[in-house]
């Protein structure tokens, strides 16, 4: 090789290990789920709390639990940018910093347009930062075994709703509700800790020798690269980090269209179980327990999934659609549940549709389009998620303001939740379909690639003595002589 010669390094994927250091980093993942969905999923059990202080609507009151989850799923493609620059440990810390100090300073709002500002935005970003390099890094470090370690890394948020119902509870009679946030912002500082074990896994190295001329070329290509402007460096790097190309995809565009629909509602039972609870004649302690009971089937439920879900006959599409239709049907019927039986069963059944839904994302992203493509895909998905997700919950609140009671809530959620298990049911099939019209477009390409190859015209020179001769195959092969 001459000293001119430029050896160019590229990464290639490393083999997950399916265990291993692996099991540690699924724990980490667990214990992240576990307090993020811990804040999120007892939100309802704060909202009497924020309806009584800051005398709102229960529309805009909701506004502020939207906002968060909405922010932190809008988040999704700016965290998967940061992790494929900056690797999942660092972007999940800087993101557990920011969440704590939102909620932390949130506690001194005056009104709820403040509180949105710090409680709903700051903190969204914050959780957003540190939720989407906790499941794409499962990816990383699983292949056989990635539906189970999945599922149980992401019951994590089922544990959270069942240790953080009780202990919100409690905070709020013996803290109220700015003692409680003050804990519960010291707490989120935790995932700075747990994710140290996101450790980047050593890549093979695939060398490829390209020649360069001489040293003047290679002059020539630095220079004109640092000369570009400022502003086309910066465009240049986002559309590197950004697959822009899934929006083509009407594999993606189905599936995001789905999670759209479904966030509509997915957090309306979460949010109006216990004020509905009051509504019924029952306590706050029990409807603090039905949020309980949620929890438990959440986390249960997310481990069998997992487990179901890595056997060779599980079709892991049919589960998410039946799920989301049973949901729908279910939550859509909570008016008529007046008993605490009743709504303890709804809440047992709502559980587990949350937990498929939630631990199924991932894996279908990655059987419809790619495992190379999830971080991305993901990050996509969740932009269309929280999107839906800043006005699902106030819509319910406003119905419920405008009709009196919550009745037209649940309905909401139920025919949204239905809607986003219906359209997905040829998803199968449309991404089938893709699969073979892209086979067939890259071969035709490849093909009109390779005449044109025959076809182009080739300049041979040939310096010899004084005289160049040169011979052109295009014009019927002549010299010329200069």
């Amino acid at each position: 090789m001459s000293p001119d010669d430029v050896v160019i390094q590229q990464p290639k994927r490393a083999q997950p290990p399916d265990g291993g250091w692996g099991w540690m980093v699924m724990f980490s993942s667990f214990m992240v789920n576990v307090l993020l969905d811990g804040v999120i999923f007892t939100y309802g059990i704060f909202f009497p709390e924020f309806l009584s202080y800051f005398g709102e609507s229960k529309g805009k009151t909701q506004l502020l639990h939207s906002v968060l989850v909405g922010t932190c799923l809008v988040t999704g493609p700016v965290a998967s940018a940061l992790v494929n620059r900056y690797g999942c440990r660092l972007v999940c810390r800087s993101g557990a910093v920011i969440a704590s100090v939102g909620l932390f300073i949130s506690s001194f709002s005056p009104n709820l347009d403040v509180m949105i500002i710090f409680y709903g935005i700051t903190g969204g970003i914050g959780f957003g930062l540190f939720y989407l390099p906790s499941i794409v890094i499962i990816g990383e470090y699983f292949d056989k075994r990635i539906a189970l370690a999945t599922g149980i890394a992401v019951c994590g948020a089922g544990v959270g709703a069942f240790v953080f119902a009780p202990l919100t509870e409690f905070l709020l009679e013996t803290y109220n509700w700015r003692g409680t946030m003050w804990i519960i912002s010291a707490i989120i500082l935790n995932v700075v800790v747990v994710s140290a074990t996101y450790r980047p896994l050593e890549t093979d190295i695939n060398k490829a020798t390209v020649k360069i001329n001489n040293a003047y070329d290679k002059k020539n290509i630095l220079t004109e690269k640092k000369s570009d402007p400022l502003c086309k460096q910066i465009c240049s790097s986002m559309k590197d980090m950004f697959d822009f190309s899934l929006l083509k995809s009407p594999t993606m565009l189905m599936y995001g269209a789905s999670c759209l629909l479904v966030m509509f509602g997915f957090f309306v039972p979460s949010n109006f179980l216990p004020v509905w609870a009051s509504e019924v004649n029952l306590s706050s302690d029990e409807g603090a327990l039905l949020i309980l009971i949620m929890g438990v089937s959440n986390t249960v439920s997310r481990v069998v999934v997992g487990y179901i879900t890595d056997k060779h006959w599980a079709n892991s599409l049919m589960i998410n659609n039946t799920a989301l239709l049973i949901g729908g049907v279910a939550t859509g019927l909570v008016p008529f549940y007046t008993t605490f039986e009743s709504l303890a069963i709804y809440a047992f059944v709502f559980g587990a549709v949350m937990a498929i839904f939630i631990c199924l994302r991932s894996i279908l992203m990655s059987e419809l389009l790619g495992v190379h493509r999830l971080n991305s895909s993901f990050g996509l998905v969740g932009l269309s998620m929280g999107l839906s997700t800043f006005v699902g919950s106030p819509i319910a609140g406003a119905l419920s303001d405008m009709s009196g009671n919550y009745n037209m809530s649940f309905y909401f959620g139920g025919i949204t939740l239905g809607l986003g298990g219906f359209i997905c049911i040829p998803l199968r099939r449309i991404a089938k379909w893709e699969r073979s019209h892209n086979n067939t477009f890259n071969m035709s390409s490849s093909h009109d690639h390779d005449d044109d190859e025959e076809r182009k015209k080739v300049k041979i020179s040939v310096k010899r003595k004084s005289h160049v001769y040169t011979i052109s195959e295009n014009t019927g092969r002549h010299m010329d002589y200069k």
